[in-house]
């Protein structure tokens, strides 16, 4: 069974993001693809906004390959992940066994519907493309304190943990979300191990 797993940019700062991308390329062989956060990346994208006033869109794009270098970042460290930015290439990474970084760029630029604003960040961004790879599991690792695992995903948005437009894209999918702190990496293996809760 596939899985899109969202590793949150507040890991950027923590010794779990090691243990996690560890974690993941141990578990390759269980079709992985990690949807990256844009961590201190992101936060440029934001202070130029402030700045300049960028236009919306434009200011969306820069985010998204903010995202993309914390999956350059992600591959540097743990160099048994495998970058990828089209389905082909996702696929054909599974088939070798590989757990896959998602380079976002070319597909958000190129086919995803998705707002183009700050409310859509790469939370909203790792449930389009489990839609778009029909993938049915996907975890969220964030740092909050938050008992993550027993909040919903509208009360995690009220307490700003997700943005404001995963919610609704959760909704009625056959997508099941699952939250887990940054400390759950050997927790999360244990599911893939059996089933998932």
């Amino acid at each position: 069974m596939p899985w899109v797993v969202k590793v949150g940019g507040s890991l950027y700062a923590s010794s779990r993001l090691q243990e996690w991308l560890d974690t993941l390329q141990a578990l390759g062989s269980h079709q992985l693809v990690i949807v990256p956060g844009g961590g201190p990346f992101a936060d440029l994208v934001r202070k130029a906004d402030k700045q300049f006033g960028l236009e919306p869109a434009q200011a969306h794009y820069m985010a998204v390959l903010a995202m993309q270098q914390f999956a350059c970042l992600m591959a540097s460290i743990c160099p048994g992940l495998q970058l990828a930015s089209s389905r082909e290439e996702i696929h054909a990474c599974w088939k070798e066994g590989c757990a896959v970084i998602w380079e976002p760029y070319p597909l958000v630029s190129q086919q995803c519907e998705l707002p183009k604003t700050w409310e859509v960040t790469s939370d909203s961004l790792a449930a389009w493309l489990a839609g778009y790879l029909s993938v049915t599991q996907l975890v969220f690792v964030k740092s909050s304190p938050l008992t993550l695992s027993r909040m919903t995903v509208s009360q995690l948005q009220a307490h700003g943990c997700v943005d404001a437009v995963l919610p609704g894209l959760l909704t009625g999918s056959p997508i099941k979300a699952h939250f887990l702190h940054k400390s759950k990496a050997g927790e999360f293996g244990q599911w893939l191990g059996g089933d998932a809760p």
